[in-house]
């Protein structure tokens, strides 16, 4: 195991790791990613999530295949440009090399939610099933991702499987109760950890009013 990174380090340098190597996670490992995700933030502390740990080879194969078709379909145009010099190129890349390899990942992790209808639906119009508590789901999501670059473990956030998921709910037999709101392919990646490239936080702050900047502040962007 690697050295614990610390914190402000995990965070500057979480990237999104799309290559993975097949070597199996030691089973304590998953234990100590999944109680990191359930030390999150949870509204009136229900605790709505549910883990779903895929290392099943059929289960990461119905679930790749499914993948790769809908990215192919959803992204089809962007894949004349998979080999251009560029950062979008190069993004793409790297979000195809993981379509076409995500079943080799040694887990999968569905991250779920129990259906809630938010307060801001009245309940008269509270038809059909509520969308699970994302609120209380994706805060557990970036516990899981902080946790797994601290272990030295390659991981990435996809959502692709809402093309799909009522094939999820069949062939894994999830409930209708939840739903699955992330899906994240976790093992030890074959790339290095570096920095992520992001917008100075200043170009995306305002202060007291909106489009009010701070002096010596580079000006938010409208």
């Amino acid at each position: 195991m690697l050295p614990d990174p610390g914190l402000f380090e995990t965070i500057h340098t979480l990237r999104a790791m799309r290559r993975l190597k097949p070597d199996p996670v030691p089973d304590e490992i998953i234990q100590k990613i999944l109680a990191a995700g359930t030390c999150a933030p949870s509204g009136q502390n229900l605790q709505r999530w549910a883990f779903l740990v895929v290392t099943d080879p059929a289960g990461k194969r119905f679930f790749g295949e499914r993948y790769d078709y809908w990215m192919r379909d959803r992204f089809g145009d962007l894949l004349k440009h998979i080999d251009d010099p560029t950062p979008d190129g190069r993004l793409m890349k790297a979000a195809m090399h993981l379509s076409e390899h995500l079943h080799e990942a040694p887990l999968l992790l569905f991250c779920c939610g129990k259906r809630d209808w938010p307060f801001v639906v009245p309940r008269e119009s509270r038809v059909g099933l509520a969308p699970p508590s994302y609120g209380s789901i994706y805060p557990c999501v970036q516990n899981i991702l902080l946790a797994c670059r601290g272990l030295g473990l390659g991981a990435s956030l996809t959502t692709m499987h809402q093309m799909f998921e009522p094939e999820m709910h069949e062939f894994f037999g999830i409930p209708l109760t939840h739903g699955v709101v992330a899906v994240i392919p976790i093992g030890y990646p074959k790339g290095k950890f570096g920095p992520v490239r992001r917008a100075p936080a200043e170009t995306k702050t305002h202060f007291n009013r909106w489009g009010q900047g701070k002096p010596g502040l580079a000006a938010p962007i409208v």
